[in-house]
């Protein structure tokens, strides 16, 4: 633990931010940071000087963010728990490669599924029907394979996202009601009530298909979007928690250019916009963001090709990979120690709407995603990304049981990666509720 401590402090300072160090709880904070970039967290299992604190290492898991979007359907009918064990949910060691748990009790796309603090996945709303989404919640167990009900949103929504804070509850900002009905609002799960409640509004806008994501302070980027399906927004927005209470909302300054189907990640504390659409076309430019300086120059034509529906994952190293878009099977690796971004090997094939889920090791898992630009064919391989020279490699990892974009893939404690409903293209597009698990 003394080395993840090192690490969060590096990443303090980094951001500007020794100051808060002093005033929060480091160990806390680290754990926190731990679930949010689970491959540095399990490196540091191994680490000679500190193997007494090993155990930590179990703590690692929430992939979340990269893409975070994740199913359980109307996840919570009571009757269905019984049905725990079905395909080993709760079993022993399963073999390397793709197992089936529990189906969910309603197919769904475009929800989210955030892991929890006690190892529990969160599975947030989506789209039910062709122009009908979901106000339902559920809570899988990974120790049971157990799915239970949670209380419904006050809102229906799909294309939100749900970002995890620092006391373990849930912000689910933004997302559209049904096509056409973009959302301002914002509501906040509280897993010790099972409740959920306002978190006011956002103040720059409604919006969906944006990007969201915890900064070291605490608070909220919410980054981007869409209204109604239009061009790429430009503005941002930051959420300040408030225990037991609605929190509040600022405007957070204007991006440089408008960005929908974004990406946002946190990066040595600091947090870097990547890609996205406006009316002009995909983007091939990143922005960052600082607490203390607002959105800094745009750096142009540094991910290749313009880029949507693409996926960006930070790695153990540090560095954080960007794959694919909506031309091509192309990545690229950015190197925070430099400021520099390089190619990457590419994917074995074309994809956009996947999923990317970081793993031990300067691994990333990817899966699915849409496999031409008129998006009438998807996915139904994976393949995983190894660093292990300047480019990388790619390789195989095997077939899920179905094609599938709009799901979601989250990393748990254990380091297995659950994926979720979205949809089957084949036959015109199929709502999914099958649940499948991706062992290392």
């Amino acid at each position: 633990m003394r080395s993840l401590v090192r690490i969060m402090m590096a990443v303090l300072v980094a951001a500007g931010l020794l100051g808060i160090a002093s005033c929060i709880d480091v160990d806390g904070a680290t754990n926190k940071w731990c679930r949010e970039n689970p491959g540095i967290c399990d490196d540091d299992a191994g680490d000679a000087g500190d193997a007494g604190d090993a155990g930590d290492a179990g703590d690692a898991g929430d992939a979340g963010d990269a893409g975070d979007a994740g199913d359980a359907g109307d996840a919570g009918d009571a009757g269905d728990a019984g049905d725990a064990g079905d395909a080993g949910d709760a079993g022993g060691p399963r073999p390397t490669g793709w197992s089936s748990l529990q189906s969910l009790p309603v197919s769904r796309s475009g929800h989210t599924a955030t892991l929890l603090e006690g190892g529990g996945v969160l599975v947030v709303g989506g789209r039910v029907a062709a122009d009908s989404t979901t106000d339902t919640a559920g809570l899988y167990e990974p120790s049971t394979g157990a799915w239970t009900v949670v209380g419904p949103l006050t809102t229906p929504r799909m294309d939100h996202t749900a970002t995890l804070l620092s006391d373990d509850r849930v912000l689910v900002v933004g997302g559209s009601q049904a096509p056409g009905n973009d959302l301002a609002s914002a509501e906040i799960y509280d897993p010790s009530t099972k409740t959920w409640s306002s978190a006011g509004t956002i103040p720059t806008g409604k919006r969906s298909a944006h990007a969201a994501v915890l900064l070291p302070s605490g608070q909220v980027l919410v980054v981007g979007g869409g209204e109604n399906a239009g061009g790429g927004l430009l503005t941002t927005a930051l959420y300040t928690p408030t225990a037991g209470a609605a929190g509040t909302w600022v405007d957070a300054g204007t991006l440089a250019v408008g960005r929908n189907t974004l990406t946002v990640s946190l990066v040595n504390g600091v947090a870097l916009a990547v890609g996205g659409y406006n009316n002009v076309g995909a983007e091939n430019s990143t922005e960052t963001y600082l607490p203390d300086g607002g959105w800094q120059p745009i750096q142009r034509s540094v991910l290749g090709v313009g880029r949507q529906g693409h996926t960006a994952t930070l790695l153990t190293s540090g560095k954080l990979l960007v794959a694919g878009s909506k031309v091509g099977n192309t990545a690229v690796l950015f190197d925070p120690t430099q400021s520099t971004w390089s190619s990457a090997s590419s994917m074995s094939v074309p994809r956009f709407g996947h999923t990317a889920t970081p793993l031990a090791g300067d691994k990333v898992l990817v899966t699915g995603g849409f496999s031409n630009a008129p998006e009438t064919a998807a996915h139904d391989t994976a393949e995983l990304f190894i660093l292990d020279s300047p480019a990388g490699r790619w390789t195989q990892a095997g077939s899920m049981s179905t094609s599938r974009v709009g799901h979601t893939a989250t990393r748990l404690s254990t380091g297995e990666v659950l994926v979720i409903g979205g949809m089957d293209i084949k036959g015109g597009g199929n709502l999914l509720n099958t649940v499948q698990l991706y062992t290392p």
